[in-house]
């Protein structure tokens, strides 16, 4: 593929992305190669590029006739979503616990700051950016990358599972308490019990009651 096809490609798989990503386009909305090439002033080979990575990331699935169609996060996937989160993030958290340093506990620490801004201020989108952004980077503490790139690839089905869903003021400042919680047992490295935190938290979707 040349480079001018998959820069194309890209710009398409981006916009397709975020689309899907904020509800523009619905679980099982379908997508079709000639509308899209039209939309984006390309030719049909970058756009069926570009599916083609959405599909081999698991946010397309193909319909009972080889359609491509916006997957739906059903409450089983979502299940399935939590018990790999609680697996791999756990695993992360015991080996930060050896390995971390002042810096990691900045960057937390700063993302700690944003995340109680967004939340005092009612921004429940700049909140769960910030959400996803503290359990990725309290994960990479751990430095291991295969596994940092993993929950990568869970991230957008994280956000899929909560769109829709109403996230108050309140809740936001209960997850950010219990964030806080996490980085003082990463601080005083107490790996057992910030992996058991850590999978309560994961699990607990809902808002705190």
């Amino acid at each position: 593929m040349s480079s001018g096809t998959s820069t194309k490609a890209d710009r398409v798989h981006g916009a397709v992305l975020a689309e899907i990503m904020s509800g523009a386009l619905a679980p099982g909305a379908l997508l079709d190669e000639v509308a899209l090439a039209g939309q984006h002033s390309v030719s049909r080979t970058p756009v069926r590029e570009a599916l083609r990575r959405l599909q081999s990331d698991g946010l397309l699935r193909t319909g009972p006739r080889r359609q491509l169609l916006v997957v739906d996060v059903s409450p089983e996937h979502r299940r399935e979503i939590t018990t790999l989160r609680v697996a791999l993030e756990g695993a992360a958290a015991e080996t930060a616990c050896e390995v971390r340093d002042e810096d990691d506990l900045d960057r937390l620490e700063l993302l700690l700051l944003k995340q109680r801004r967004a939340a005092d201020a009612g921004e429940a989108e700049t909140f769960l950016r910030l959400d996803e952004e503290f359990h990725l980077t309290l994960a990479g503490v751990a430095r291991m990358p295969t596994l940092s790139r993993m929950l990568g690839q869970l991230g957008a089905f994280v956000r899929l599972g909560r769109l829709g869903e109403a996230t108050t003021r309140e809740h936001m400042l209960d997850l950010a308490r219990e964030h806080e919680e996490l980085v003082g047992l990463l601080r005083t490295r107490k790996a057992a019990r910030l992996r058991t935190a850590l999978a309560t938290h994961i699990s607990q979707t809902t808002p705190r009651t």
